[in-house]
């Protein structure tokens, strides 16, 4: 396809800081920010915290309305649906958070989180939502048996396996990951992000994925975009970016990454490495 499956075109979103009749003002979390992601392609969207990234996102997933601009999935303006319009975009567009935990109801079982969205969506019935509830499962790597379990009996890893598993288990075309391995270890990590690679691989989808790990977003990406208080100050080829970054914050985030033969070596900054 050569028609993008997501656009943003000039977004902006302004939150009003204090009461506007004692003179309050305007903070500008996301400043005309305009991207587009392509079918199967995966957008890394990178920057420190406050840059907007996570704001960027709800936009997308139409949870902050936009000040101005406009957020284009399919063709179609998502601010202007509603109904089964609305409906039919929810199941098509699927999010994964920093913690599952807390969007997790802790006295359901897992078959009963998973089963709920296509109860939502009104698809099967009983038997063949919980056959796909134990097919997800096993997609994400954990087996069916897990379906009785309760969110407090599972590791963070886990969790995040089934927080995946619920947001695929419509067969959505786009993943929108916010912080997804942020607090996971290392070693869970690497799981957790190449689970959304095989994922992405065999179902075909695309994927916005905000980080503020540059090396993460290495791994995962196609293509990148970063973010510096709310505007994207550089995008292109995650390769390109990362070896010939144009913009000067790109050059200094990828100049702040910790070198491994520095750590390995235990060679400290001497005063002319400082910055």
């Amino acid at each position: 396809m050569s028609t993008p499956l997501l656009e943003v075109r000039s977004a902006s979103k302004q939150f009003s800081i204090g009461s506007h009749w004692f003179g309050g003002t305007h903070f500008t979390a996301v400043d005309t920010v305009s991207l587009s992601l392509m079918p199967g392609e995966t957008l890394g969207i990178v920057g420190e915290s406050g840059s907007g990234k996570s704001t960027l996102l709800r936009m997308i997933l139409r949870l902050v309305r936009p000040t101005n601009g406009n957020i284009m999935f399919e063709g179609k303006d998502i601010w202007q649906s509603s109904g089964s319009e609305l409906l039919a975009v929810r199941r098509r567009m699927q999010a994964v958070f920093q913690d599952p935990a807390s969007s997790f109801n802790p006295r359901q079982s897992i078959g009963t989180v998973l089963a709920a969205p296509l109860e939502v969506h009104n698809i099967g019935d009983t038997k063949s939502r919980m056959a796909k509830v134990a097919e997800t499962l096993e997609l994400v790597g954990l087996p069916p048996s897990y379906m009785t379990r309760h969110p407090h009996q599972l590791s963070g890893g886990q969790r995040q396996r089934v927080a995946i598993a619920r947001a695929i288990i419509l067969r959505p075309s786009l993943l929108l990951a916010d912080e997804p391995t942020s607090a996971l270890d290392v070693s869970v990590q690497a799981q957790i992000l190449a689970l959304l690679q095989t994922i992405n691989r065999e179902l075909g989808l695309a994927c916005v994925f905000v980080s503020h790990n540059l090396g993460v977003v290495r791994t995962i990406a196609d293509r990148v975009a970063v973010m510096r208080r709310g505007e994207i100050v550089e995008t292109g080829k995650t390769q390109t970016v990362f070896e010939s970054p144009q913009h000067p914050y790109t050059q200094a985030l990828l100049a702040a990454i910790p070198d491994p033969s520095r750590i390995r070596s235990g060679k400290s900054l001497s005063s002319s490495d400082q910055p």
